[in-house]
């Protein structure tokens, strides 16, 4: 396979996103197939060992999994029930999570794009249980306050939260509680979007995946 991983990967993988983008119909990626594999999945596969093995310093248990909708999600979109019925993303998301489910524990999202990266620490969706022990630590003193002063740390170096959201405070909790904000979420991570750096992307996307690792802590003490 020709180039190193680091010449591949993200560079061209992202060019070859970006022309995915432009082209997203089922002939033009059958055609281009080997290009995706070769420039994409591949060195995705590679990517997803590499920093793994980097962010184990930091949780020695993450799971690190290259394989196909594992740690390397898949290119194409299910488009049953969708009304955008593009056949493919324009993005390559991977996965380092810490727990028995891979789609319901805490962990590390990363979605390449043509001109950047998503790089993403938490919870994208809670079971019944885990809300229920997410919540009641939004409403413990020690808890809930840490998350507080944490999460507005994040925002002050201009990382974003998000998750899934109910418009208003669920019933039987107090909407002017002074952390209401949080009780409204159903997921919960923290986010930032970057360009793609000139060299070492490893280092890059460990670097923040650090400084987010702090919400990872703390949904894993309650889950």
């Amino acid at each position: 396979m020709p180039g190193s991983m680091k010449d591949r990967f993200p560079q061209r993988a992202a060019r070859f996103l970006g022309a995915l983008g432009r082209n997203n119909r089922k002939v033009w990626f059958d055609e281009h197939r080997d290009e995706y594999e070769e420039a994409v999945l591949e060195p995705a596969r590679e990517f997803v060992v590499e920093l793994g093995a980097k962010l184990r310093r930091l949780r020695p248990r993450l799971r690190i999994d290259p394989r196909t909708n594992y740690g390397v999600k898949r290119i194409n979109r299910d488009t049953r029930f969708a009304r955008d019925k593009r056949p493919y993303k324009d993005h390559q998301t991977l996965w380092w999570w810490e727990g028995a489910e891979k789609e319901r524990s805490p962990g590390y999202w990363f979605d390449l794009r043509p001109k950047g990266v998503v790089l993403a620490v938490g919870l994208y969706m809670a079971d019944a249980k885990a809300l229920d022990r997410y919540r009641a630590a939004v409403l413990d003193d020690r808890r809930g306050s840490s998350l507080d002063r944490m999460i507005k740390g994040f925002e002050r170096k201009g990382y974003r939260l998000e998750g899934p959201e109910k418009k208003r405070v669920p019933r039987g909790f107090d909407p002017d509680h002074p952390r209401a904000r949080y009780l409204k979420y159903e997921g919960l991570y923290a986010w930032i979007e970057t360009a793609l750096p000139p060299a070492d992307f490893v280092r890059h996307c460990y670097g923040h995946y650090r400084a987010l690792t702090p919400l990872h802590e703390w949904l894993m003490e309650i889950a």
